[in-house]
């Protein structure tokens, strides 16, 4: 019987900071952007940012409404630039982005050593509250997309965790049972009560939790150097 294995991903597998409000960026971004003819002042850059990202919240009817960075970077820079642009140049606005905001960006110790054992054992995937648009290159970055057969972003179906259809979407595409599978991650109001409710085990990582009369964590670590351990006792 196939067990798998799903990892969140920022917070538990990466350590990153990022500062989406330093004016500098938006300084940055906005010179970068007249470059391709768009011509908006970093103000208002900021501004169209975070409204936007609100718009998309509002018009959502989920319960945990997931927003997409490339459309907001899509529809800000057809905006301001009054013409179409290819999906490359997006890309690279919204990745330059992000690498503007970046102020801590690394793996934790240990976790490539961990993703080796159990890769050998376990089908692998991703189940995380991302953009794509930044995910998929970071993971890649980091040397981590060879470990994950399945990447499942919540950002590519606009909702995210605790919604439990992430969950099920991860099982199904391995086709494995709830109770053959196990979730690790690092924020309990998602990551907990999300598998839970699809019926995984669940292993907290680095996080302080208050008990909850629905939902407990299976097991807890502080260091990757434990988790082969743990997953092997469960």
């Amino acid at each position: 019987m196939k067990k798998g294995i799903f990892f969140d991903l920022y917070g538990t597998l990466i350590d990153i900071l990022t500062d989406e409000n330093d004016p500098w960026v938006y300084s940055t971004l906005s010179r970068y952007l007249s470059y391709r003819d768009i011509k908006i002042a970093p103000k208002e850059l900021k501004k169209t940012y975070f409204e936007d990202i609100q718009s998309q919240l509002r018009q959502s009817n989920e319960a945990y409404p997931e927003v997409d960075v490339y459309k907001i970077f899509s529809n800000m820079m057809r905006r301001y630039g009054n013409k179409p642009y290819s999906k490359s140049a997006i890309v690279d606005t919204a990745v330059l982005f992000r690498s503007l905001t970046m102020r801590r960006f690394e793996v934790f110790q240990g976790v490539y050593d961990v993703l080796a054992s159990l890769v050998e054992k376990y089908e692998l995937a991703i189940i995380s509250d991302a953009q794509w648009v930044f995910t998929e290159p970071e993971m890649a970055m980091l040397g981590l997309t060879p470990f994950f057969k399945f990447r499942i972003l919540s950002s590519r179906f606009g909702f995210k965790k605790p919604d439990v259809r992430l969950f099920d979407i991860a099982l199904k595409k391995f086709m494995i049972k709830p109770e053959e599978s196990v979730y690790i991650g690092d924020n309990p109001p998602k990551d907990l009560i999300g598998a839970k409710k699809a019926g995984m085990k669940f292993i907290l990582f680095r996080s302080e939790y208050k008990p909850n009369n629905d939902f407990q964590p299976d097991r807890h670590f502080n260091d990757y150097s434990n988790l082969l351990k743990i997953i092997e006792e469960m």
